[in-house]
């Protein structure tokens, strides 16, 4: 079993999206270097663009407004109302960010093979075409083993560039170095509180740096960006944290696949019949 393995789980098979899209190479280990290899298998097609813009809306909005959406459509003055409620960013940049954050996040659910413990962040944002503060994945997995209750929190971050380099696989890194803790813990057991008091009660016992302490704080980081990313990674990949994944995500053309995202999340959200 590799390290990468032992702390974010399989890459999934081609039965799964993210299988059929992507290949994995788990990069031998060193003591400073955790790398996983994501590669195209197959071209961006239009099946899979919509499945990662059904992702995007499911990050972005509550099924309240999905539901509200829906009930308005068709009705006069809809495109007026969806824009008021507009979730989905206009800003390149806040889109780029946001669509990395959205498959980190859901990468490292498939890999563990279960939905995690999360509060989406982006649901909450009141200026969508800024980026929100605050981790950019923060899940937790509270499960139990040998009849003991357990709990293991992920903690990720994720960036986009058109190009990879030096400096952003070290901003990612110094991210996610050995010493760093959530800063959304407590947000996220508030938001948890509103729906299930009792979960968010015993999320609120746990300590955090503890659980960091027994290694069960899992750290992931994700460049999405060219072809040349894994090379990029390997060469300058150097980490003081022992508990840390880095997955480069090296496809052909990321800003085409990230615009067309975006294009298709807005036809459904103008569509929400589809929905």
């Amino acid at each position: 079993m590799t390290k990468q393995i032992r702390l974010i789980g399989e890459h999934p098979d081609n039965t799964h999206p993210f299988g059929k899209w992507l290949a994995a190479k788990d990069i031998p280990d060193s003591d400073t270097k955790c790398h996983r290899e994501l590669t195209e298998s197959i071209e961006v097609d239009d099946e899979l663009i919509e499945w990662m813009a059904r992702k995007i809306i499911d990050h972005h909005y509550t099924q309240f407004r999905i539901d509200r959406l829906k009930e308005k459509y068709g009705s006069l003055g809809f495109p007026q109302y969806a824009e008021q409620h507009r979730k989905l960013p206009i800003a390149d940049k806040v889109k780029k960010g946001n669509a990395t954050e959205v498959l980190l996040t859901d990468y490292l659910q498939t890999t563990q093979r279960k939905e995690f413990i999360k509060v989406f962040k982006l649901k909450y944002n009141p200026n969508v075409d800024q980026a929100i503060k605050g981790d950019d994945t923060l899940m937790v997995d509270l499960f139990e083993e040998n009849g003991n209750e357990k709990i293991k929190i992920y903690l990720g971050e994720s960036k986009f560039r058109k190009t990879p380099s030096k400096a952003v696989i070290g901003d990612i890194t110094d991210s996610l170095s050995k010493d760093m803790l959530p800063l959304s813990y407590t947000f996220l057991v508030e938001e948890i509180a509103k729906t299930d008091e009792p979960l968010a009660r015993k999320l609120d016992d746990y300590i955090v740096q503890d659980i960091k302490d027994r290694g069960d704080l899992i750290y992931a980081g994700l460049l999405l960006s060219n072809t040349d990313t894994s090379e990029k990674v390997e060469t300058h990949l150097s980490s003081d944290n022992p508990n840390l994944v880095f997955i480069s995500v090296g496809i052909d053309d990321p800003e085409g696949f990230i615009e067309s995202v975006f294009v298709k999340a807005e036809e459904l959200i103008a569509n929400p019949d589809l929905l």
